[in-house]
């Protein structure tokens, strides 16, 4: 996963997702420290905060505001594609099934409703965690066009 030059590593990630998604920034102010730990990348406990970021973009589907998607989705994208080896299975495992997942179980939208926003990389990889779930077949690294 991800390429091979100069890295996104996990101390970024906050700052790349609140320059996404700039409207986090007060909710963030506020969980920052729920989820800090010095003993994991980052000094982060990263995929609990993709599954508050995901939470909250399953809550705007569902309210039928996706003024922050293209932004979102281009993050996500970010990570697979610059991320560290953590930083892009953060994007593919903690996002993307992090959607497929938790969104139905937890706030009943439909995680389809993510596809149009899609970037190629993750469309590819959203198509190899539908086919792990369906089929057993490993996730595997997929490398951008």
């Amino acid at each position: 996963m991800g390429s091979t030059g100069a890295r996104v590593t996990a101390e970024q990630v906050p700052a790349l997702l609140l320059t996404a998604l700039p409207s986090l920034s007060d909710e963030w102010a506020e969980i920052a420290e729920d989820n800090a730990d010095p003993d994991f990348p980052g000094g982060r406990l990263g995929y609990l905060d993709a599954a508050w970021v995901v939470g909250h973009l399953a809550d705007r589907v569902a309210a039928g505001d996706t003024s922050e998607f293209d932004a979102a989705f281009d993050y996500i994208e970010h990570l697979i594609l610059h991320g560290d080896p953590y930083v892009s299975e953060l994007g593919v495992i903690g996002y993307l099934e992090g959607m497929q997942m938790q969104t139905v179980t937890s706030r009943g939208v439909d995680p389809e409703a993510f596809r149009p926003w899609l970037r190629p990389l993750s469309a590819k990889y959203w198509e190899a965690i539908n086919k792990f779930w369906e089929l057993g077949t490993p996730i595997p690294d997929i490398q951008p066009d």
